[in-house]
């Protein structure tokens, strides 16, 4: 029992002592990596060092060039400073000096323009005196020239109010020759319309007593042959005589004198001519009434080239026709 409880004993210890070196490895290593790490800290260390004073070597000497180049501008702007005041210096006394000059110059420009102004005014003083003297003349020569055309537009006046009487006159005299022309003919063809109506009225009278010796024959016949009692005769010519009496009291159609009559009448001005719208009215004094439509074509017949106006002439030719 002693010799098993030996055993064990050894065992645990020999248990213990696998685990404390496995334990010292551990740590062994893990000193090892942390001297390792170290190592690399301290190289970094000595390597920022080493930049650092690198980087402040650099500094101090960017510092020393900027201090001498800092240096040198202040120098160099004192510099230029001096040059500076001494170019306004000149510039104010050249500045005096133009100023100098400019009222110089101005007083001789005011003088000048007031010596301009002086020979302006008398120049345009003189200038108003020839144009007062130019318009008088020009009023003079148009209150003459006005004078001449008012004579002018009299005489022309006189002349076309002359020359309008010589052609009313002439027209009158045209229109008084035609007129006794158509009165002459007019009086010509009564003649020989008297001479045809006597002849007419013998050849009527004629006619009439052929008529009746025609129908007294015709009645005879009839009462020979029983068609009528010998009482009833004569009862028909008392109208036949009727008959060619009212022929004869018919209206007869105006003459040639009476149309020219009527057409002097509404030419009152004696030119020859009438109104188209006065054909209506020497159609009724003709005793002749044309509705809308018929007195729409006879002016279309006589006013065929639109001018508003009727000849006697076309008047007539259209009537006889």
């Amino acid at each position: 029992m002693t010799t098993v409880q030996t055993s064990n004993s050894d065992a645990v210890r020999l248990l213990e002592a696998q685990r404390a070196r496995k334990a010292a490895q551990e740590d062994a290593l893990k000193l090892a990596n942390r001297v390792q790490q170290l190592k690399k800290e301290e190289e970094k260390a000595a390597k920022r060092i080493n930049e650092t004073r690198k980087r402040a070597g650099e500094i101090h000497k960017l510092r020393k060039r900027n201090e001498d180049f800092r240096l040198e501008k202040e120098q160099f702007y004192a510099h230029k400073n001096r040059e500076l005041a001494a170019q306004m210096e000149n510039l104010m006394t050249s500045k005096r000096e133009s100023e100098k000059r400019k009222q110089q110059a101005a007083e001789i420009l005011a003088r000048q323009k007031r010596e301009l102004r002086e020979a302006t005014r008398a120049d345009q003083m003189a200038h108003e005196r020839m144009l007062a003297e130019q318009r008088l003349m020009e009023r003079k020569v148009a209150l003459g020239k006005k004078e001449r055309v008012k004579k002018d537009h009299i005489v022309q006046r006189d002349r076309a109010l002359s020359e309008k009487s010589q052609r009313i006159e002439e027209n009158r005299k045209a229109y008084e020759l035609r007129l006794a022309e158509e009165l002459k003919e007019q009086s010509k063809k009564e003649k020989e319309l008297q001479k045809l109506a006597t002849m007419e009225l013998e050849l009527i009278e004629k006619l009439q007593k052929k008529q009746m010796e025609q129908r007294n024959a015709y009645e005879d016949l009839e009462v020979a042959l029983g068609l009528r009692k010998p009482q009833e005769r004569g009862g028909s010519r008392g109208n036949q005589q009727m008959t060619v009496q009212e022929q004869q009291l018919e209206p007869e159609e105006p003459d040639e004198a009476e149309v020219a009559r009527q057409f002097g009448v509404l030419d009152v001005d004696g030119t020859g001519f009438i109104n188209t719208s006065q054909l209506q009215q020497l159609m009724e004094s003709l005793g002749i009434a044309l509705n809308g439509a018929q007195l729409e074509q006879a002016t279309m017949q006589l006013d065929k080239n639109n001018s508003g106006k009727i000849s006697y002439g076309e008047f007539l030719l259209w009537w006889s026709g």
